[in-house]
């Protein structure tokens, strides 16, 4: 190679380093002049964590470089000469390849191996602060006696490091037996494996190398049983197979003086005898001995315990047990997450967030609903807010939205409208604002336009500011992204709209603990720890202490400093809006079907949690599970929060309480009653689609059930068509909640003493028609459609 060829090589690598380090300190000054804008806590954590993940990725390269390139020299230096052939013509030629270019070659190798091996080691920040902070639960795990944070902290920390150096070991043998091979100072004579003394001496080292790692390995093995989801298990089987990885560690040991006996004296026939005995012993302590350990079903005490392990690490808080004396609910629960999407749809928007809270009337009243965000049609800038009252529909089945107490009376059922949000999901990657980062300069803009790869952030905007991390969970994920984010709820603190995202701390090894899927991995356990609020106009950013954040939240918590504030911190108001999320309540139903819980099995037809409404208007999600042959519920599921605080009921129905069902029989005979069939001839002869939605139930003074039924229309929004209910051994139905309950609450009119008498019902009557009589003079349309349902309801109410 050329003097000019060698400098231009140089350069390019220059270069290309130089790309690199420019992109990573221009996105590095980026985030943290963006952290700045929320407060200087955000700025100094994101700034350590990035610094932190650049010094392990460093850390590892050059700990990687220095292990391949030395073994390389070591190749290059343990031969004296290497020559070359090649053949010119009919000659064979041998040519000296100088030291130099030995040297450099193995410096080069070296460097390359290393960079392939070391990587991506920002990604160990995680287990490596969390172990170096440590966890404790105070709770012992029963087969080696050590607390469990041991197993949540410590045990992914020592994996990781166990696996680079496994990765070392390996490579580093492979590396040198492909360079010996190459040189003819590895080469097959006769049948036989020869080697340069040299080469036996480096091989041979570096087998024992790998030998001890594997020793390390079999170390950890009785951490990695303690750890495991493995119910049948005993104690005397699980010391079994410890005993087993303990004769395995002594015996990869003893392979591993083997090797250094063979890089001394070179006996082949000892070495290859060695490493097969540890094989077979591996194929036995990994296939024959959990065979010959596992037992039966777990006794009843170690279904306590397991029980005991699965609360601690997916955060079930189990409530105490239902004291309403409440036939039916107080709330009735008809909308849907999916419903509320195609009714935005229908409308020309895109549902970006549906959430339960409740909201005032223009009367004052203080009724359940769901606050829907989408873009205004035509203005997609715009962001609406519309709430839509829960356990009511219109006269024509239709959602029906309040209107803002701020807003003209004229004006269309939004609640509230948002001329130009700051934050809202699926918001755009960047744009320009009052208050944010600022781009007054032309070599500030550059910079910016860099680090987010956005080359239009070089133009000349009518704001001077820049801003990112638009979607809340995307901002709260750029700050804090140790934690797993759920979809943002949105929530209201002195009637303002403000984004709600909750952070769980998401564990990988916990001892005994059922094991589940969370987004696309199997984790060992789930629980809540931080809370994000992100205000919708001005993007301004709080993090608090999740009430229900355990030992392991805690940590973190402790890890990330000042910018969380305590759980005592949090506003009243925020508290009492703070919701169970489906997606945990989705995770957690794995673990209660497992034998420590014996809830059963989800319901099928289900699906996804259902959304209901507890006693004192309380938002929570529900899943009913049946028994194994599916044809009755065995258990129902409630998951909510009181007072931020997350708790889990679990209402049993069994045969031996009366509380048995026939799930198979009820939806049976909803889907077979009259009105309901000639309902469904109507509208899919119309062209519409009909939607029925999962059961609910209600745990009250008895146990009832309901299911509604939508017509969905090619134009327009869905549409209410049938109530179904059922109370003991009653099945009902009707066209609204009210018809639906007195159904199956009622006897024959005027036999029940309960029905209002005469003048009851002309009272309740007259009342009604005032007030439909008031709001169609005001033109208040929708009150008038609510006062003229309860004029019918009173009407229809009336004994004959």
């Amino acid at each position: 190679m050329t003097l000019r060829a060698r400098r231009l090589v140089t350069a390019a690598v220059v270069l290309v380093a130089l790309l690199f380090v420019g992109r990573w300190s221009v996105a590095f000054v980026a985030e943290r002049w963006w952290a700045a804008t929320i407060s200087p806590a955000a700025a100094s954590f994101v700034s350590s964590w990035q610094l932190l993940g650049f010094a392990l990725d460093i850390g590892a390269i050059v700990a990687a470089s220095i292990w391949f390139a030395l073994h390389a020299l070591l190749v290059a230096r343990a031969i004296a000469s290497v020559q070359v052939s090649h053949r010119l013509g009919n000659l064979q030629l041998r040519e000296v390849v100088p030291t130099r270019f030995l040297l450099g070659g193995a410096v080069g190798s070296g460097i390359l191996l290393g960079l392939i091996a070391g990587a991506g080691a920002h990604a160990w920040r995680d287990p490596i602060v969390l172990a170096m902070r440590g966890v404790a639960y105070g709770v012992l795990d029963p087969l080696l006696n050590l607390d469990v944070g041991v197993f949540v902290a410590q045990l992914p920390a020592w994996d990781l490091l166990h696996r680079f150096a496994v990765l070392l070991a390996l490579l580093g043998l492979a590396f040198c037996v492909v360079l010996y091979s190459s040189i003819g100072a590895l080469r097959r004579e006769g049948g036989s494996i020869v080697a340069h003394p040299d080469a036996r001496r480096h091989l041979g080292a570096l087998l024992g190398v790998v030998a001890i790692v594997i020793a390390l390995g079999y170390r950890l093995a009785p951490y990695h049983l303690a750890a495991a989801s493995i119910p049948s298990l005993t104690i005397p089987g699980a010391l079994a197979r410890v005993h087993a990885a303990d004769v395995m560690s002594g015996l990869a040991l003893a392979t591993a003086v083997l090797s250094l006996y063979w890089a001394l004296r070179g006996r082949n026939s000892l070495l290859l005898a060695g490493w097969i005995i540890l094989a077979i012993g591996a194929v036995g302590e990994r296939y024959a001995m959990p065979a010959l350990a596992e037992a039966g079903p777990p006794s009843p005490t170690r279904l306590v315990v397991l029980r005991r392990f699965d609360a601690l690490a997916w955060g079930i808080r189990e409530a105490a047990s239902v004291n309403e004396i409440e036939m039916i609910p107080a709330v009735t629960a008809l909308w849907d997450e999916a419903l509320l999407g195609r009714m935005v749809e229908r409308g020309g928007g895109l549902l970006e967030a549906a959430t339960r809270t409740e909201l005032k009337t223009l009367e004052g009243q203080t009724v359940p609903v769901w606050l829907v965000a989408s873009p205004a049609p035509g203005d997609s800038a715009q962001l609406e807010v519309l709430a839509v009252e829960d356990g009511i529909a219109t006269p024509a089945g239709a959602p029906l939205m309040l209107r803002s107490l701020e807003e003209s009376r004229s004006a269309r059922p939004v609640w509230r409208t948002l001329a130009d949000p700051r934050s809202r999901p699926l918001a755009t990657s960047w744009r320009s604002v009052s208050g944010g980062v600022s781009a007054s300069s032309p070599l500030r803009r550059l910079l910016l336009a860099w680090a987010r790869q956005a080359p239009g952030i070089l133009a000349d905007h009518p704001r001077p500011d820049i801003d990112w991390h638009l979607d809340p969970v995307a901002r709260a994920g750029a700050l804090l992204p140790m934690l797993s984010w759920l979809p943002a709820d949105l929530v209201l603190l002195n009637a303002h709209p403000v984004w709600l995202v909750q952070g769980m701390v998401v564990t990988q090894q916990f001892p005994l603990a059922t094991r589940s899927h969370w987004r696309t991995q199997r984790v060992a356990g789930v629980t809540p720890a931080v809370l994000c609020t992100v205000d919708a106009a001005s993007g301004e950013t709080h993090f608090y202490a999740d009430p229900g954040a355990d030992s392991l939240a805690s940590a973190w918590i402790g890890i990330i400093g000042s910018l969380i504030g305590s759980a005592a911190s949090i506003p009243v108001e925020l508290r009492s809006r703070i919701t169970y999320r489906p997606e945990w309540l989705q995770a957690q139903a794995a673990v209660l079907q497992g034998p420590g819980w014996n809830a059963g099995e989800p319901v099928a037809q289900s699906g996804a949690p259902v959304p209901v409404w507890l006693s004192g208007k309380t938002p929570a999600f529900q899943i009913p599970f049946e028994d194994a042959g599916r044809t009755a519920i065995s258990t129902v599921v409630t998951a909510y929060r009181v007072s931020g605080m997350p708790q889990l009921r679990l209402d049993r129905r069994d045969a031996e309480s009366g509380l048995g069902d026939r799930r198979v029989e009820l939806r049976q005979l909803w889907a077979r009653a009259a009105v309901v069939v000639h309902l469904r001839d109507s509208v899919t002869a119309a062209g519409d689609t009909v939607w029925s939605r999962g059961p609910r139930w209600f745990s009250g003074g008895t146990h009832a059930a309901w299911q509604t039924v939508f017509a969905v229309p090619r134009i327009g929004p869905p549409a209410l068509l049938w109530v179904a209910t059922d109370i003991g051994d009653r099945i009902g139905g009707g066209r609204t909640p009210g018809d639906a309950w007195r159904s199956v609450t009622e006897t024959e009119p005027g036999s029940d003493p309960r029905l209002p008498d005469d003048a009851t019902t002309v009272e309740s009557a007259r009342r009604a028609l005032q007030h439909a009589d008031s709001a169609f003079r005001r033109g208040d349309m929708t009150a008038f459609g609510r006062a003229f349902e309860d004029l019918r309801r009173a009407l229809l109410r009336s004994p004959r």
